[in-house]
């Protein structure tokens, strides 16, 4: 026998020694998906599956495998993402998966490295207070399509789009040793089904079938699906979900219990308090749902990341942090973070009792207080459950009298020969580093990057008429002419001057935003909320012309994700147009798309335009800034734009649009209740309660990702559409303190440990050199100083 074999003997044996054993790499290598009442199976094993929500487009590819390394080390096996049919089809027949934040293939390689799983969320229709839900512009202009139901266009580009997500994908199938361990096609339909009758019926019907039909080797699911549908595994969405389960278990006994959504806050409008989550309610709520039979739990969001570009819902923010565990930014949000991966660690550590026992019947511990037991008397896992809000209460449990914390989950476990069992985690007991990490938030920090002395202006000026390209003898409906291609539509008309004495304009049900004009006069800004369409007044001077010119500006702010007819969702000047006490809704009107009749796609900036002048002072009006931004340092990343000096418009850096950007205020503490009150106890709603800096504006940073800087230097370019102070926007820097580890004290453990530690490999090196020299002796190798 060689010395290689002599060194890999002993290589087994220390490993032996040590109690370690090679595993095969999942994902990486070829495994098996199937699903039990216990569980999704991998390999025919079920897992407990802790999952968060990482939506590749709202963060960069320079940005993904940080996000990925950073939820693993928060306790997280799994990332689930929505694919956006509009992101990847913009144009009928024409696909992207491969340029910037479109390269899902990428994401789950990325995955894949990283040893985790994914869930890939196909959709279509995906919500996510995304740019229409997801549905790319084109499919509205379909023949006779209804969007979610019965419709033949609908559900052949649908199959469509779902087939190409298929094939750019199939390499990451588990067979291939790829991430994905489940699809999801549709998206919450069961909030919406019962509005299309029978066609909604059929259609979810269809959407099984449809499934099954590509042959895949994971399974699909349907979230928040009331109504059973063949081949899919209907799983939850809510703020809670462990009271849906009794009745789950019993209308689906085969199936095992998957929540999809956990929303651990929620997404925020522009003039909105920030909303925040108690992380005490977060893993209470979490920890119930294991208690009461769930296997697979998933953020929504883990990380929420940025609506870049044009890409948010209606009056949605561009930040679509979600007060997730990851911010915007992806650094780490601490004292949730912290907290909840020590729950997952507990969970994961402890997965055998969960998935290998069928889910228990609870133990009454008296009132308001259940004990579920997964085991066996001498060897279990316990959730131990006071749902009380305010008091805390004292029970008796396998010999031990135990405070339950109000409204909290406490684990225990027992070990096999154990007297008592061991407190693992309570949801309501916060660690030191977390309570550390509450008192030390993150912040911005101002950095010395912007040369103010390099700022130039371009004005927006009213358009030509002779650019005005449309005409029609009323004002159209924007989205008929825009075709979302724009967030801007000029309307126009010239009529008999009715104000000689001064009046009112009225625009009745209109959206989302308006900048009226007599003349070259300016009236004024209006805007409604959300999805509604408003009334819209502006106050008309006197004019003592024949004539005059109504020019109105009608921009959307995001079109509806979440409503039934999307197909027919509209926005601009939808009713009447009042000019002084007359209707001028019916006339000659003219129309253009676009800033100027030279807009491409998003009105990007114009870079190479000779017509910029040096900056002077500020200007009221549409007006384009072209900022230069010095070389940021190397180490410098986390970036952001500080926009409070301006007002409302959007934002590039070079050719990479940032997003839109509105400087409003949130309510003051004083006057907004849900700013009032925050207390862990009780049933959490977004809009009643927690609310966080009240009073201040709802977003003043906007992400500029460091990936999106030139080598050199770079230029900012804002529009602005009211008015602002150019000269004082700063580059500043996101930073999260990193609470310091707990210092422990000296005791007998920290001085035995080591040397028993090291007794231990003393030992083990001991032996394995006597069973060497047993070894030599035999087949006649001899010492050194033995040869002489």
């Amino acid at each position: 026998m060689k010395p290689p074999k002599l060194l890999f003997f002993l290589g087994a044996l220390i490993l032996a020694a040590s109690g370690l054993k090679a595993s095969r790499k999942v994902p990486g290598e070829p495994y098996t998906v199937g699903y039990s009442n216990r569980g999704l199976l991998i390999d025919d094993v079920p897992r407990v599956l802790t999952t968060g929500a990482i939506h590749y487009p709202r963060s960069t590819p320079a940005m993904w495998d940080s996000l990925m390394k950073k939820a693993k080390a928060g306790g997280l096996n799994t990332i689930d993402t929505y694919v956006f049919w509009n992101l990847h089809e913009p144009r009928k027949g024409h696909y992207d998966f491969a340029t910037d934040r479109a390269n899902l293939p990428l994401f789950l390689q990325l995955a894949q490295d990283n040893g985790l799983f994914v869930v890939l969320r196909i959709g279509p229709y995906v919500c996510a207070e995304w740019n229409y839900g997801g549905f790319p512009q084109w499919l509205r202009h379909e023949p006779e399509v209804v969007f979610r139901s019965y419709s033949e266009s609908f559900m052949v580009n649908m199959k469509r789009f779902i087939g190409e997500v298929i094939r750019v994908t199939r390499k990451y199938m588990p067979e291939h040793g790829g991430p994905i361990i489940a699809l999801q096609i549709e998206n919450e339909y069961g909030d919406h089904q019962w509005w299309f009758g029978k066609d909604g019926n059929r259609y979810a019907d269809w959407c099984g079938a449809t499934a099954s039909s590509f042959n895949v080797t994971v399974p699909w699911i349907m979230c928040r699906q009331y109504y059973p549908v063949a081949g899919v595994i209907p799983t939850q969405n809510d703020f809670y979900c462990d009271q849906y389960l009794e009745e789950y278990h019993e209308k689906y006994p085969e199936f095992p219990d998957m929540w999809t959504e956990m929303w651990p806050a929620w997404f925020q409008r522009w003039g909105e308090a920030a909303p925040h989550r108690p992380i005490e309610d977060i893993s209470y709520a979490v920890a119930k749902w294991f208690a009461y039979g769930g296997t697979y739990v998933s953020y929504y969001m883990y990380q929420g990341g940025t609506n870049f570009g044009r890409t948010s819902g209606p009056f949605i923010q561009t930040s679509y942090d979600y007060d997730g565990f990851l911010d915007e930014y992806g650094l780490e949000n601490w004292p949730k973070y912290l907290h909840l991966r020590d729950l997952h660690q507990v969970l994961l550590d402890n997965a055998h009792f969960i998935t290998g026992n069928p889910v228990p019947k609870p133990q009454s511990l008296g009132r308001q207080a259940r004990a579920f037991v997964y085991g066996s008397r001498s060897e279990y896992l316990a959730f131990l459950i006071n749902t009380a809000e305010r008091s805390n209460v004292t029970v008796e449990f396998d010999g031990l009298d135990l405070e339950l914390h109000r409204w909290s989950v406490t684990l225990l476990r027992k070990r096999q020969g154990d007297l008592y069992p061991e407190t693992l985690y309570n949801t309501a007991t916060l660690s030191s580093m977390v309570r550390q990490a509450t008192e030390h938030p993150a912040g911005f920090r101002t950095l010395d990057a912007i040369t103010s002395g390099s700022i130039r202006e371009l004005g927006v000026p009213l358009p030509k008429s002779a650019d005005m390209s449309v005409h029609a003898t009323r004002p159209l409906e924007q989205m008929s002419v825009a075709d979302d291609r724009t967030d801007y539509l000029w309307y126009r008309t010239t009529v008999p001057n009715y104000c000689a004495k001064g009046g009112r304009l009225v625009l009745k049900d209109a959206g989302d935003v308006a900048y009226a004009f007599i003349g070259d006069q300016a009236l004024g800004m209006r805007h409604g909320r959300q999805d509604q369409s408003a009334m819209f007044t502006f106050t008309v001077p006197k004019n003592g012309n024949d004539s005059v010119t109504v020019t109105v500006l009608s921009q959307t702010m995001g079109m509806a994700h979440n409503q039934q007819k999307m197909e027919l969702y509209s926005r601009g000047l939808l009713g009447s147009v009042t000019l002084c006490g007359r209707d001028i809704t019916e006339g000659k009107w003219k129309m253009m798309p676009g800033l100027s009749k030279d807009s491409g796609d998003s009105d990007p900036p114009p870079l190479d335009s000779a017509a910029w002048s040096p900056y002077n002072k500020p200007q009221a009006g549409l007006r384009w800034y072209k900022i230069k931004v010095d070389k940021v340092p190397d180490q410098e990343d986390h970036l952001a734009v500080d926009l409070s000096s301006m007002t409302k418009g959007q934002v590039w850096i070079d050719s990479h649009h940032l997003g839109r950007y509105w400087i409003r205020q949130a309510p003051s503490l004083k006057d907004y209740a849900p700013c009032q009150h925050c207390d862990y106890g009780g049933w959490f709603w977004p809009d009643s309660t927690c609310r966080k800096k009240c009073g201040e504006i709802s977003q003043r940073y906007y992400h500029l990702p460091r990936s999106y800087l030139s080598g050199s230097e770079s230029y900012l370019y804002v529009l602005e559409e009211i008015g602002g102070k150019p000269e004082n926007i700063v580059i500043a820097q996101r930073f999260s303190p990193r609470p310091p580890p707990p210092q422990a004290g000296w005791g007998w453990r920290h001085v035995l440990l080591p040397v028993c530690a090291a007794a231990a490999l003393l030992g083990l090196g001991t032996a394995a050199r006597l069973l060497y020299d047993q070894y030599a002796a035999r087949r006649g190798y001899l010492r050194l100083e033995d040869e002489q």
